[in-house]
């Protein structure tokens, strides 16, 4: 064995050694220590079951949102300055609406839009006898840049709740441009999932209206029992002030009740609130919810608050889930779901492994006994092919689908096909009396470029399918793309350093093939 073959021989022993260790967490997981590097190959949901869904963000209401906390801004900051307001509220869907009394608040209301909110412009000034209405709107550009990070936002508010509810490897990614794509292994209740992701989760504190209040100064909003409750338009406290959210039973009425720690900021506001509005109701809205609206007894320092209303423990859970994790910038409308029973996944596995070790068998004893002592090493680089795609698989986090199974028994026949045509032009270069060494390198040396050539233009169309495809078609083509690369470096590599290492003669002195 020369310097060079051997080396060829030790690059190929690496990729197995490299390859096995890859590999060996998927087939031993109970045996695997800690502190190995590589991780098992990830299931999809139609092997291991699960959860599927696809949610749509409606951006436009992040903008809305957006445009609604600039008016509370406004409206608060106007009032600390004793600038006579009488509203300041979204309007349409780029627009904010200010009702002042009177013109002598317009150039302090001007200062302040023009120092804190520059996106936004004055578009309309509307004077009347004791009122003056001014319109700002809002460009489409940054419209589209709070359109835009609504989605990237919505999609990290989503991970920290499903991570927070336990699930295992889940897979949350953006798919198109408004879309998010949701898989949740071994998690088949989906509604509870629903119920978890899809809540916005917008908490507010507001105080409860005083009967003395115009009535163009308040909202009325539903109670969790179905009644009506009026509270004021200015949002004291919102819930980003949170830091903590727990279940936990309250000792005096044994009601469920979800526990809030708030972070320094909310602590503070939290105490001011409480101090200036002692013996006021403070209602608790989320999502435009009246939950619950006690009674303010005495300034609350600790920076705690409480949220009763009868839950039950899963309510709690699932709202202190939420809490945690932060608000959605904008609602969501799940635009398909479906589950996958663990059963059926295990069938799936157990049918696609038959298929594979059926259609592998039958593959190498063909192989084997038309090319003989040859096949014997197309078998070995086919051994090596499919070794090669699992451990690229796994080292690249893919996740492993029943079309990507298919995908993988696809390979091996076009890994055969790769091994044929070479056996075929050594055996053309045997018949015009070539030499065996001279018919190896000639075969080679004819096969390359038709290899090359019929596996390119499958791994482009394997690429296409990757960029615009979704779901299934994805799986598949992964291990397509993948199958296809570690094909030709067995056909076109593995195979040329055994030919030229390995003694493949007949009795007489041929080369076995």
């Amino acid at each position: 064995m020369t310097v060079d073959q051997r080396n060829k021989v030790l690059f190929i022993l690496g990729l197995v050694v490299l390859s096995v260790a890859i590999l060996f967490p998927s087939f031993f997981k109970s045996q695997t220590p800690e502190w190995w590097p590589f991780s098992p190959i990830r299931l999809g949901l139609d092997l291991k079951g699960g959860s599927y869904l696809v949610l749509s963000v409606q951006t436009e209401e992040a903008v809305k949102s957006q445009l609604g906390a600039i008016a509370g801004s406004i409206r608060s900051e106007l009032k600390k300055e004793k600038v006579g307001i009488i509203r300041a509220k979204q309007r349409g869907d780029r627009d904010v609406e200010i009702t002042l009394l009177g013109e002598r608040g317009l150039e302090k209301l001007d200062a302040y839009i023009r120092e804190n909110y520059k996106s936004l412009t004055k578009t309309s000034v509307e004077k009347g006898a004791a009122r003056v209405k001014v319109i700002y709107s809002m460009s489409d550009v940054d419209a589209a840049e709070i359109e835009k990070n609504a989605v990237v936002q919505a999609i990290e508010t989503i991970r920290n709740r499903v991570d927070q509810y336990g699930v295992a490897e889940p897979t949350i990614q953006r798919s198109g441009e408004k879309r998010v794509m949701v898989q949740l292994p071994d998690i088949t209740n989906i509604e509870t999932v629903k119920e978890t992701i899809g809540s916005v989760a917008k908490l507010e504190f507001r105080l409860v209206a005083d009967v003395n209040k115009q009535a163009d100064e308040t909202l009325s909003l539903k109670t969790k029992d179905g009644g009506r409750l009026k509270v004021e338009e200015d949002i004291l406290m919102t819930g980003d002030a949170i830091e903590r959210a727990t279940v936990d039973i309250n000792p005096q009425t044994n009601e469920i009740e979800v526990n809030l720690k708030l972070n320094p900021f909310g602590k503070q506001t939290f105490a001011r609130i409480t101090r200036e509005n002692t013996n006021r109701q403070l209602a608790i809205i989320l999502d435009g919810v009246v939950q619950s609206f006690p009674n303010i007894r005495e300034p609350i320092l600790g920076g705690a608050a409480q949220i009763s209303g009868g839950f039950t423990r899963d309510e709690a859970h699932k709202l202190a889930v939420v809490l945690r994790s932060g608000a959605l910038p904008a609602p969501l409308v799940f635009e398909e779901e479906r589950t996958v029973g663990a059963t059926l996944g295990a069938d799936s596995i157990r049918k696609g492994v038959k298929s594979m070790m059926i259609g592998s068998i039958m593959v190498v004893l063909f192989i084997m006994l038309y090319y003989k002592k040859s096949g014997v090493l197309a078998v070995g680089c086919l051994t090596l092919n499919v070794l090669f795609i699992l451990g690229l698989l796994s080292l690249l986090g893919a996740t492993l689908t029943l079309p990507g199974i298919a995908g993988l028994i696809l390979t091996v026949g076009m890994a055969v096909d790769a091994n044929v045509i070479i056996f075929e032009r050594i055996r053309e270069e045997l018949r015009v009396g070539a030499t065996a060494n001279a018919s190896i390198s000639g075969g080679f040396a004819k096969a390359h470029w038709t290899i090359l050539d019929a596996n390119i233009t499958t791994l482009l169309t394997g690429v296409i399918l990757y960029a615009w495809g979704t779901g299934p078609i994805k799986g598949f083509a992964v291990t397509l793309c993948l199958g296809i690369v570690t094909s030709i470096f067995c056909a076109l590599f593995v195979a040329k350093v055994g030919f030229s290492i390995f003694r493949m003669k007949n009795a007489d002195g041929g080369l076995s093939i």
